[in-house]
C-alpha cells in the first residue's frame, strides 16, 4: 500500500570557503608561512568568523533519516 510519509532528515556536508584572515603569528615560520595547519585548523574552528563567508564548494556527504514525523 502506498502511503506518503513525512520525516525529518540530517545532512552532513563538506564546504570550501576562502577567506583573508589575519593568521596568529603561532602558526607561521620565520618566512610567514603557514607551518601548523593542525594548529591553525583548531583555531579557525575556534574563530567563528568565517561561518557567515559564502562556501565556494559544498558537496553532501551523507543523508539519514532522523524520526518519522507523520503519515497517511
Amino acid at each position: 500500500m502506498k502511503k506518503i510519509v513525512k520525516f525529518s532528515v540530517e545532512r552532513t556536508t563538506q564546504a570550501e570557503v576562502e577567506i583573508g584572515i589575519d593568521v596568529p603569528d603561532e602558526f607561521l615560520d620565520e618566512d610567514g608561512e603557514v607551518c601548523d595547519d593542525e594548529g591553525l585548523r583548531d583555531w579557525a574552528e575556534e574563530n567563528h568568523k568565517w561561518t557567515d563567508q559564502e562556501l565556494i564548494f559544498e558537496e553532501v556527504v551523507d543523508t539519514s533519516v532522523i524520526e518519522v514525523l507523520n503519515s497517511y
